[in-house]
C-alpha cells in the first residue's frame, strides 16, 4: 500500500481508501456481506488478482474482515469492520458531489441496481419501526427497513418481511431518477402483502437520484 507520508488525517485517510477500487470495494460491501465472485462481479474490469491485494489491503488496514458463514452454508465472506462502516457518509457525499459535478455517464458504461440504492440509505422513511420490505430486481433481492425514521437498504431476502415487491430494473431507475412515483413503480411491479407497507418502503427512493443540495453561489 502506497503511503503519501503526512501528518494530515486526509492523507492518511488516502493512504486506505485512495488506491484505485478500494472505495468501490467499500460501497460493494455497504449492504452487507459478499463473496469473493460477488465482489467480482459487482466490481466490471477489476482483474483478479488487483481485487485480492485490495482485499488483503482493506483487511490489514481494519476496513474488512473476512469470516465463513455458519452452517448450513459455510461460505466465505467479505463484511466491513466498525472502520469501514464510519465510510458511509463520506460515500454519501462522493455520490452527491458526483450527481451534481462528475461528467455524464458514457452510453455503454456498466449499471447495477445496487449502485442506486446508495441514493436512498439515510433518506425520511414513513415506515413503522420493524416494518420491512423485500425488494426483488430480477436476479437481486434487498429488503428495506427504517433506523429512526430513516431508510434503510440491506442485500438479501426480509426474514419475516411484511410485504414483497418484485419489479424490474428500469422501473427502479424510473423510480430514483424522479420519472415515476411510488405508486407508479408499484403499479407496474406486482406486491405480495398490504400495500400500503410497500408503498411507504418504496417513498425514499422517489427522485433519490437527483441532486438535493442547492447550487453554490
Amino acid at each position: 500500500m502506497k503511503r503519501y507520508a503526512q501528518v494530515c488525517p486526509i492523507a492518511r485517510t488516502l493512504d486506505v481508501v485512495g488506491e484505485r477500487w478500494n472505495l468501490l470495494l467499500v460501497r460493494e460491501l455497504s449492504l452487507g456481506p459478499r463473496r469473493h465472485r460477488d465482489l467480482a462481479a459487482g466490481l466490471p474490469g477489476i482483474p483478479s488478482n488487483v481485487l485480492a491485494a485490495r482485499l488483503k489491503d482493506l483487511k490489514a488496514a481494519g476496513v474488512v474482515v473476512r469470516r465463513t458463514l455458519p452452517a448450513p452454508t459455510y461460505v466465505t465472506v467479505y463484511e466491513l469492520t466498525d472502520a469501514g462502516r464510519a465510510l458511509q457518509p463520506a460515500l454519501k457525499e462522493l455520490m452527491a458531489w458526483g450527481q451534481h459535478y462528475a461528467p455524464e455517464p458514457a452510453p455503454d458504461d456498466a449499471v447495477q441496481p445496487s449502485w442506486a440504492m446508495q441514493s436512498v440509505i439515510g433518506r425520511p422513511s414513513a415506515l413503522a419501526e420493524g416494518q420491512t420490505c423485500e425488494l426483488r430486481l430480477e436476479d437481486e433481492v434487498f429488503y428495506l427497513g427504517s433506523d429512526g425514521g430513516r431508510a434503510t437498504v440491506r442485500r438479501g431476502p426480509t426474514p419475516d418481511g411484511d410485504v414483497v415487491v418484485t419489479m424490474s430494473a428500469d422501473t427502479l431507475y424510473s423510480l430514483i431518477t424522479g420519472q415515476a412515483t411510488a405508486a407508479d413503480a408499484l403499479g407496474r411491479g406486482t406486491v405480495d402483502g398490504e400495500v400500503g407497507i410497500a408503498h411507504h418502503a418504496l417513498e425514499p427512493f422517489a427522485g433519490a437520484g437527483l441532486v438535493e443540495h442547492a447550487t453554490a453561489s
